[in-house]
Parts: C-alpha cells; sequence; structure tokens
C-alpha cells in the first residue's frame, strides 16, 4: 500500500464549491492513498478559516496482466518418468490487488501426456500419462496464465532423454547349427543377433558366452560365434552353448538364447584291424568254400563313414585261391588247394569303408597248408637192370633203388618194403631180396 501527500497531477479543489476532483491518471499500484488538508475561507475582514483532513483511497481496477517471470523455461525428463511426476514450476505476477492466476496448457501438449495445477499462485506441471521416447522425444508446451480478462504466455521445452526401458530381444529362443568336423579354426560358424528398442547405450548390445566352451568364443560386438579349436565328431557331436545379450543402460538389463552346434561326421579315420596281423590254417583237401579264419576292423567314423566292407586286390587273394566275404570279412577257400604246390599262402586284404573318399587299411594274412597223404611213392624209372657178378657174397649190396613222395612228413616218408622170401624167389628167383638196397 503506498501513501502520499496530494499533488497537483493528482487532484484539484474547486474553490468556489470545494468539489475535489482528479487532475490525473491514478494508479494504484504506485499511490493506493492519497492524503492532504483542505482549508475553508470566509470573505470578512479579518477573513476566518478552518481545516480538514482528507483521505482519498483508490480503488483497484484489473488494469494488469499477469507476467510470467520466465518467459523460457528448458529441462530434461526421462521417459520412465513415473505418472504423477512433478515436471517443473512456473510462476506469473500480477501487480493487481486480489488478482487470482490460473495456468493452463494452450499448446504443445501431444496425447495430452502433461497436466498443470494452480497451487498457491504457481503453476505446477506434472506427468499425467506414460512418456515413449520412439513416439516423442521433445514437446514444447505454450503455458498460459490468466486473470480471467487478461493473459500471458510462456513457453516450456521438454526433452525426453532414452531410459533403458527395453531389454535386448533375441530373434530366436533357440538356434540349432550343424558344422562338418573338418570345418578350419576361425571360421565362422554362426552370427545371432539381438535388437533393443532403446536408443543410444540404452540399445549398445554386448554379447557374452555364459560358460567357457574352448572351441567357441564370440566377437561381443557382432555375436559372431567362431570356431576356436578343432572339432571331432568321435569324441562329441553336440555343443549347446548360452548366449546373454546385455544393453549398456543402467541398470543393464539382458536376454539370453541356446545355441546348439551339431558336429557332422566327415571320413577322418581310416578302418582298424583288431589284429596287426592273422594266420589261418587249412588242410589241403578241404572242399571248395571252406572258411579258413575271420578278419575284422572298426571305424570311429559313423553311418556310411563308418561302414567297413573286405575285398582283397591286385591278386593278392593267393591268385584266386581265396574269397573274402565284403561283410563278414569271412576268409575262404575257392577250390580244392595242393600243398605240394604251394605250402604257405600271403595275402593281404583290406578294410574299406564307405566314405567319399573312402579310406583303406591293409592287412597281412598267412595260411599254412595241412598236407594230406595224397601222393604215392614214386620211382623215378619203372625197371631197373642191375648187374650182378656171379660169385657175389650172399647178402650184399647189388643196387639202391630211391622212391620219392611229395607228401610232407610221415606221408612222404618212403620205407622199404621186402615180401617174404619164399614169395620173392617165387616170383623172381632164387637169387634175390627185393628192398630198397638189393
Amino acid at each position: 500500500m503506498r501513501t502520499t501527500t496530494p499533488r497537483s497531477s493528482a487532484r484539484s479543489a474547486t474553490s468556489a464549491t470545494g468539489w475535489i476532483t482528479v487532475s490525473g491518471p491514478l494508479d494504484r499500484e504506485s499511490v493506493e492513498h492519497y492524503f492532504f488538508g483542505v482549508e475553508a475561507r470566509d470573505h470578512g475582514s479579518p477573513s476566518l478559516s478552518a481545516s480538514a483532513s482528507v483521505t482519498i483511497t483508490v480503488m483497484d481496477v484489473n488494469d494488469n496482466r499477469p507476467e510470467f517471470t520466465q518467459k523460457e523455461y528448458f529441462i530434461r525428463l526421462n521417459e520412465d518418468a513415473a505418472v504423477g511426476t512433478s515436471v517443473l514450476s512456473v510462476t506469473a505476477i500480477d501487480r493487481d490487488v486480489n488478482s487470482a492466476i490460473t495456468y493452463q496448457i494452450t499448446g504443445g501438449n501431444t496425447r495430452n501426456r502433461f497436466s498443470i495445477s494452480t497451487q498457491g499462485g504457481v503453476g505446477i506441471i506434472t506427468l499425467s500419462l506414460p512418456l515413449d521416447y520412439k513416439q516423442e522425444r521433445r514437446y514444447v508446451l505454450t503455458v498460459t496464465a490468466s486473470d480471467r480478462t487478461l493473459r500471458d504466455n510462456c513457453h516450456v521445452h521438454i526433452n525426453i532423454t532414452d531410459a533403458n526401458t527395453h531389454r535386448p530381444v533375441f530373434q530366436s529362443a533357440h538356434y540349432s547349427v550343424s558344422i562338418n568336423e573338418d570345418r578350419p579354426v576361425g571360421s565362422t560358424v554362426v552370427v545371432i543377433s539381438a535388437t533393443d528398442d532403446d536408443v543410444g547405450e540404452n540399445a549398445r548390445i554386448t554379447y557374452y558366452l555364459e560358460d567357457n566352451v574352448p572351441q567357441f568364443r564370440i566377437d561381443p560386438d557382432s555375436g559372431a560365434i567362431t570356431l576356436q579349436a578343432e572339432l571331432d565328431y568321435e569324441d562329441q557331436v553336440t555343443y549347446t552353448l548360452a548366449i546373454t545379450a546385455k544393453d549398456n543402460g543402467i541398470p543393464q538389463k539382458a536376454d539370453t538364447t541356446y545355441v546348439e552346434i551339431m558336429v557332422n561326421d566327415v571320413n577322418d579315420n581310416a578302418p582298424q584291424f583288431v589284429s596287426t596281423h592273422y594266420q589261418g590254417m587249412i588242410s589241403e583237401d578241404a572242399p571248395p568254400f571252406t572258411s579258413v579264419l575271420q578278419i575284422s576292423a572298426t571305424d570311429r567314423d559313423a553311418h556310411t563313414n563308418g561302414r567297413v566292407q573286405y575285398t582283397f586286390q591286385n591278386g593278392e587273394d593267393g591268385d584266386g585261391d581265396f574269397t573274402i566275404e565284403p561283410t563278414s570279412g569271412i576268409i575262404r577257400t575257392v577250390r580244392r588247394l595242393d600243398r605240394e604246390n604251394v605250402p604257405v599262402y600271403e595275402l593281404t586284404a583290406y578294410a574299406v569303408d564307405r566314405g567319399i573318399p573312402p579310406q583303406r587299411t591293409p592287412v597281412h594274412i598267412q595260411v599254412t597248408i595241412q598236407d594230406v597223404n595224397d601222393n604215392a611213392p614214386v620211382f623215378p624209372a619203372e625197371e631197373f637192370e642191375v648187374l650182378v657178378k656171379e660169385n657175389s657174397i650172399v647178402g650184399s649190396v647189388v643196387a639202391q633203388i630211391t622212391a620219392v613222395d611229395p607228401d610232407e612228413g610221415p606221408n612222404g616218408w618212403a620205407a622199404p618194403w621186402s615180401p617174404p622170401l619164399p614169395e620173392l624167389r617165387r616170383h623172381h628167383g632164387p637169387f634175390f631180396a627185393c628192398g630198397c638196397v638189393i
């Protein structure tokens, strides 16, 4: 409240009537009360007078509009701010007395995300609906302060900052990959990826291999899984990798997927025989297709790569005297054998797998032919002519005759034979005894 003494600009008095009139513009906001004295005098002689004190109060009218203390406001608001969060307080001042100011958002309130309330002459802006950085990243609110007749505007610039509201999401919860066991070390097995609907650091994804599997590694930035060590189907057929994608928001959010890597067999193992060499024995009078022995080999590969067949090659089957069953490995004779012709066979058989290209392994087989007494002793000639002196002493050696038997052992020993002496004389005369030595 302001008071002042009278000035000619503010009042004037008519001397004849006593009316006090306004002589200039009034401004309650500048001077609210005027105090002055008034004197009345007569025209007698001597003149007599009287005085009075006058107080004039200037009544307020709504001649001032509200004015914001700040025309522009700039703030940042995280998109994960909770509904009801107080965003900003704005203030407007009205110089009129008892002026009731109300605040409204009159522009820029896209999707009605914000609201304003008047409390104690202050406009409080609050969040009324959840924010979404992907839909709106900036608001420019026009806030109006009004005393019902006059008004003023200010602008509130709200920049929405991305919050880590989304976690990374893999395209699939489970990946399945097949690779050959001869895949080169350092080659890429598969590239997996996750997406994050946030932006900036909140969407920058880093990939991790949860368990230490020395055969594989993952590039933390690209998600490329590469081979770090040689694979062996015969040692391990499948690998299951747990892969986690983490964003770089605060706090971090993550997603996990599983990659099943199935190793395909390649023909990288040759058949291996159970024994380093084989020995067999068969009688020379065995009928054709008699089994001699059985060979056996294994192959660590799988499926057709590990299926073994047996064969002879390049005449190593005893010039056709033996055959081998491809699946069982049983070696049989093809024809009757003759020990006197070939006493021992040195054979070479092969175990061959069905891979592409096939792998083969040789093995040495020795077959010994057992003798039977299938040959008679044979003299070198059918007749012998022996000259004997007539004065030879009885019992003296006249001649030595040798017979040959190709059989082995006792079957080939040519024992001398002499018929009883009377019979000998009966057939050959009285003068000789017959045997190996005469």
